[in-house]
């Protein structure tokens, strides 16, 4: 499958990410937001993924000035912030993706001994799921691209068929009230909900591996925008069929609800199984993609490193592209390991898990927003400084020779 080019398309990274967006906010955001603001959470939701799409375009208007300036995304931080500076925030990047990688793989392990592997060791479990998520970015990125596009039909058709069979049970008075929240509560879970959708802010470290002519931003709002639907769509489902108290004492209602939805005929009798693979495969892929981008930060922080030690620049540009990714599937094994004992630690431990999550809403969140804000404005800023001095050259050339213009 892979033709060796190690690119993508502008549609695959679309379907790509799509799992970032989805997998972990429908597990745990209607529980979440259905104990914190009840029916409100549906507001809450909107409003956070109002927030992330903002984000989004953000981050598409970032690549699309990488693009224009022939750079990747270290290289960018470089030319914005410097090098020193730019070292810490691919270490920001690099712990926070070291814990989203670790969380979506305790919480996959989590569901697959509650659903499938009951007896199975915990440890065991993380070991499989970690060398499978290696030997899945050790393929290649192309690979993946492929594999992830003909899943998100898979996904796809039968969600549809989940939502179809279960809207009849839907009890529309379950939907109130709603408008009783403060607004300072209502904020703080729109923001919880925000903190979910973070995977933008990588997507400048997969802008190398797309194909020159992949039109990216249209299939990338595309995906957010289906996400969106799919969590708020879900959130009224669960809310109504169950009621908000009940989904809010739920561990991952939407599992609840597979175990619901009965096909007509019975010539499927476990279709449980079959709608919970969606999720095992949407965390899956959580996982993958946040170790690839966990072993972009790593290989770019040992480039950074061997110029700093002497390592002759020019000809470390000389170096072909194929030892430049055999570097990188270097540290696949290296960065496997931290995941799999972190999620080791997380996983016996409650209080760990929810030291971590608290450091990254209330840190790792605003520094890496805040990263791409002032890029933004440093952007900005720079493209008015040129413009003003063009305006400025124009205007001393005409003032010299004002028969030529």
């Amino acid at each position: 499958m892979d033709i060796e080019n190690k690119k993508i398309s502008g549609r695959q990274l679309g379907r790509m990410v799509f799992y970032d967006y989805f997998a972990l906010p429908t597990l745990l955001l209607p529980g979440m937001l259905a104990g914190a603001v009840g029916m409100d959470g549906f507001f809450a939701l909107a409003a956070g993924f109002a927030a992330g799409y903002g984000l989004l375009l953000v981050v598409l208007g970032q690549m699309r000035r990488m693009k224009q300036a022939g750079m990747d995304y270290h290289s960018y931080l470089e030319a914005q912030f410097g090098t020193f500076t730019a070292s810490v925030l691919l270490i920001i990047y690099l712990l926070t993706t070291l814990f989203g990688a670790a969380y979506g793989l305790r919480f996959l392990c989590s569901i697959a001994r509650q659903y499938l592997i009951r007896d199975t060791s915990a440890w065991l479990v993380l070991a499989l799921l970690v060398l499978l998520a290696v030997y899945g970015l050790f393929a290649g990125i192309e690979s993946r691209g492929r594999m992830y596009e003909l899943l998100f039909w898979f996904a796809g058709i039968f969600l549809l068929i989940l939502f179809f069979m279960a809207v009849h049970n839907v009890d529309t008075a379950r939907w109130v009230p709603v408008f009783g929240t403060e607004l300072p509560r209502f904020l703080k879970n729109s923001y919880l909900v925000f903190a979910f959708l973070m995977s933008s802010l990588c997507l400048p470290m997969l802008s190398e591996n797309l194909s020159d002519h992949a039109d990216a931003a249209r299939t990338l709002k595309q995906s957010f925008g289906v996400c969106a639907c799919m969590n708020l769509v879900l959130f009224l489902l669960l809310t109504g069929i169950f009621g908000a108290p009940t989904v809010a004492t739920m561990e991952e209602a939407v599992l609840t609800l597979t175990a619901m939805v009965k096909l007509p005929g019975g010539f499927l009798e476990r279709q449980d199984a079959l709608l919970c693979g969606i999720w095992l495969v949407s965390m899956f892929a959580f996982v993958e993609n946040a170790l690839y981008y966990m072993v972009w930060c790593m290989k770019k922080l040992v480039e950074t490193a061997q110029k700093r030690w002497g390592q002759n620049h020019a000809d470390r540009s000389r170096k072909d592209t194929g030892q430049s990714q055999v570097e990188g599937k270097m540290a696949l094994l290296p960065a496997g390991a931290f995941v799999y004992v972190l999620a080791v630690c997380m996983y016996g431990s409650k209080e760990l898990t929810s030291l971590l999550a608290r450091v990254y809403t209330r840190v790792a969140v605003p520094i890496l927003v805040g990263i791409v804000l002032v890029m933004s404005l440093l952007s900005m800023w720079k493209n008015k400084n040129k413009i003003v001095e063009k305006e400025g050259n124009y205007s001393e050339a005409v003032q010299a020779e004002p028969g030529k213009h």
